[in-house]
This record gives structure tokens, sequence and C-alpha cells, in this order.
């Protein structure tokens, strides 16, 4: 999960503009919104996202078989929130975490003050709430973290399992800088790299 610095194109704001009825939740199926959906989930996963998943940090696709636009704040508890530019983030389509999980039935988050208790990456730094070990796990540093966490299964066994191996082959590349780490590497998982890899160097 890494912090977001969020960029509103105009064709969005002039779109929003032309709806109808912008404070309720089927706003979000206005035509005019319907028509630059798939635009915007790609302007917001390649310019602000490094084209990653903002929860987990995968790679993804702008198609929407890969990903989709995830209202931070979920339409069906902040309607009010729907076209705010500032609560749309982009995340992979997952089952059993990141948007998926967080939206899902099985969610635990049930009211409006449940996300209070939510890292948000558009006004907060979640590398201020997470460490990362070698074995590929997240650890939550304060409650929040804690909870942030259980919201999007952020310690999921397989990107557990990917972030080891990941740690592994990192080992072997300890005298490269880290501007040469990601060149090398890529962006995914960059907040792990970005923590882990330090650590690696002075091994």
């Amino acid at each position: 999960m890494f912090q977001i610095s969020k960029d509103e194109p105009k064709y969005f704001t002039s779109a929003k503009s032309k709806v109808k009825h912008p404070k309720i939740k089927e706003a979000w199926n206005d035509n005019t919104i319907s028509e630059i959906r798939a635009n915007l989930r790609e302007y917001i996963l390649m310019k602000e996202q490094k084209s990653l998943c903002v929860y987990c940090e995968k790679k993804i696709k702008s198609h929407s078989a890969n990903a989709n636009i995830d209202h931070f704040k979920t339409r069906n508890l902040f309607a009010e929130e729907t076209l705010n530019y500032h609560n749309l983030l982009v995340s992979c389509n997952i089952k059993g975490r990141c948007s998926s999980l967080k939206d899902s039935k099985k969610s635990i988050l049930k009211n409006r003050n449940d996300y209070d208790n939510i890292i948000n990456p558009i006004v907060e730094n979640p590398n201020d709430f997470f460490d990362y070990l070698f074995s590929g796990e997240i650890v939550p540093l304060s409650d929040k973290a804690k909870f942030t966490m259980e919201i999007f299964n952020l310690n999921q066994q397989s990107l557990s399992d990917e972030r080891k191996l990941l740690a592994d082959t990192l080992m072997y590349c300890k005298d490269l800088s880290i501007d040469e780490i990601f060149e090398n590497f890529g962006e995914e998982f960059h907040s792990f790299i970005e923590n882990i890899y330090p650590k690696l160097k002075e091994l």
C-alpha cells in the first residue's frame, strides 16, 4: 500500500459537472461518467499509481477484467463522495483481497466511522504505519495499520510468498543502487523494495 498524489483530469471535472444528481451514488452510472470511465481508470493507474494496485502493489493492466476504480469510501455509505476525485483509486480485481474484500459482504466495515480506522493512502503515507520482513510479511505498527491490513488482506499467502521470493532475489543484487533495482525489477511491490533493500545491503 502506498501514498498517492492526485491530479484530477479536466475531462473528469467537465463530465461530472454535467451529471444531474452528482451527490447520489447512482451518479457513477450517469452516461457522461460511463463514457469516460475506461480512460479515467487508465489515467489513475498509469499516471498516479505506477500501474500498481494501490493496496497490494501488484502490477495490473487497466482493462476492466484486471482492475476497477475503487471508491475508497464506498458509495453505499458515502453517496456524497461518489464523484469526488480524491475518493477514487484503482484496485486489482483479485478475490479475497484489496477492494474486492473491502466492499464484500464479508467486510467488517459496517458504518461510516469504521473508515476512520483505515489508512487513507491519499492523505496518509502508509510507510509510516508498516514494517517489512525478509519473509515477505508486512508488520503493522499500530492498531490502525492492523485494521487496514485485515480490511485488504495485505498478508495474503500468495502476496507474502511473492515478496519473499523478491527479497531472496535481491540478496544477489546488493551492489546495485535502489534506483537501479527499480530499473531492473520494475515498480511492483514498490514499498516492500523501498523498505527491505536498505536492510539487505547491511547484511
